[in-house]
């Protein structure tokens, strides 16, 4: 090989450490090292959320969990005996595009049944996979089924990795 082609090749593998470095490494997530597994990992997250027509928002943390294969799990703040962990999926849209939805059951201080929330958002990772924002919908179900009423609001995630 000679010089040129040599100091081209090493130029090359420097310039690309950097982005190599910068997405989460599928021999630590476990996933496939596809576009769609970007996201896989576990993410602290921060909503804000409140009536979709406007008014007061509350804000509160959390952490999602996401899964090879299109699985998450997600908790918060709220007491775990008011809510259940949530369950849900996930898929890829391109360009950093996600879709999510999951749910949970809701109880009463007194321990009954009070309903399911739903939660949809649409998602966007950056580039280096390290953070998202995302746009939430989240409906609340009664006992029987019916609509009690719908929240909006956003959400911001941080990985969370190693040192």
């Amino acid at each position: 090989m000679n010089m040129h082609r040599k100091i081209l090749a090493v130029s090359l593998a420097l310039l690309a450490a950097p982005a190599i470095a910068n997405h989460p490494n599928p021999a630590q997530t476990g996933a496939l090292p596809v576009p769609a597994n970007r996201i896989v990992g576990l993410w602290a997250t921060t909503v804000s959320i409140g009536p979709c027509q406007g008014g007061p928002t509350m804000t509160f943390e959390g952490s999602s969990v996401f899964h090879a294969g299109g699985t998450l799990g997600e908790t918060n703040m709220s007491p775990p005996s008011s809510r259940s962990y949530s369950q849900g999926i996930w898929k890829y849209q391109g360009k950093n595009r996600y879709k999510t939805r999951f749910k949970f059951f809701s109880f009463l201080p007194d321990g009954s049944y009070d309903g399911v929330q739903e939660v949809s958002t649409t998602t966007i990772l950056n580039a280096r996979a390290t953070q998202y924002h995302a746009n939430v919908v989240a409906s609340f179900f009664n006992p029987d089924g019916s609509l009690r009423y719908q929240a909006c609001g956003t959400a911001v995630g941080e990985r969370i990795g190693f040192d």
